[in-house]
């Protein structure tokens, strides 16, 4: 599976990795037909995605933007997603295990619903340094295995956050943008090839803390800019994206109830019914189903 588009590749050549990290959402090594889920979707997803999947239709940890839902849209944490095994061909997980609590079931869920798939998370390296509000994980990859550590705090060295803050901080985010390639993982896993290879270093750890509280930020101001912008994002999504194929899709037909694995679903008026166990799942628009009880 290869990691990176021909047009990637070349600008990397040409030490023009920035540039070759921008296009990367571009890139999934898909079929045409392939059924491609997002996790941790948030408020930008990669175009190729045919279903979504987020906890939250505005959360502090993707700074409150708000949830893009253009195709078919599950709300659920990705430790206990209500699909069908292997119902899914692909699946992408970006900027996401990061902040699970359950790093062992995360994984095992995103492999029991796909073939495949591609995790992308910043490297323990990027993470030690900034300590991020909402990550609870350091993640690096040696040998094509991840390697995992649960986070004792927000900050897991607090003297090298002292260290690094008020002096190489000032021009780290330029460094980064520069060499995004080194400060983050990006792992491409296959089922037929054993499929994702990790490990925890502190597997016993239980986590006795939380996020800590953030100051509500004061809404930003939308320049002429940023509106065009976003437009502008919003459209290449619907060029991009298998829209028309998207707009077909029944995921209901994908779906598992998440208390007794019953795969089959009656529909009221506002609510998906399951059939075996009688739990009910509200439906919120079109697009949107709610998982999250």
């Amino acid at each position: 599976m290869n990691p990176e588009s021909k047009i990637m590749s070349a600008l990397r050549r040409f030490k023009m990795d920035g540039l070759a990290w921008s296009l990367r959402r571009l890139h999934c090594p898909v079929k045409k037909n392939d059924l491609v889920l997002e996790v941790g979707s948030g408020g930008n997803p990669y175009f190729r995605s045919n279903v979504l999947c987020d906890a939250y239709l505005e959360t502090r940890e993707r700074h409150f933007v708000p949830l893009v839902s253009d195709r078919p849209t599950i709300l659920s944490f990705t430790e206990q997603l209500p699909f069908q095994d292997n119902v899914f061909d692909f699946c992408i997980a970006s900027h996401v295990l990061e902040h699970s609590k359950d790093p062992a079931r995360f994984i095992s869920e995103i492999q029991r619903v796909s073939r495949a798939g591609y995790i992308e998370s910043p490297d323990a390296f990027f993470e030690r340094l900034t300590g991020y509000l909402d990550h609870r994980l350091e993640i690096t990859c040696k040998n094509n295995e991840l390697v995992i550590r649960k986070k004792k705090g927000r900050f897991e060295d607090p003297e090298i956050i002292d260290l690094f803050f008020g002096n190489a901080d000032a021009v780290f985010a330029s460094w980064v943008s520069k060499h995004p390639f080194h400060f983050h993982v990006r792992f491409y896993w296959e089922k037929t090839k054993g499929g994702i290879k990790y490990r925890i270093v502190n597997p016993q750890y239980e986590f006795n803390w939380e996020c800590p509280m953030a100051e509500p930020a004061a809404p930003k101001r939308e320049t002429f800019k940023m509106r065009i912008r976003t437009l502008g994002i919003k459209r290449l999504r619907k060029l991009l994206s298998q829209t028309k194929r998207n707009k077909k899709l029944d995921v209901t037909k994908f779906l598992q109830c998440p208390f007794c694995a019953g795969t089959t679903f009656s529909r009221a008026s506002k609510a998906l019914i399951c059939n075996s166990c009688n739990k009910d799942f509200i439906i919120m628009s079109d697009n949107i189903y709610n998982f999250v009880r």
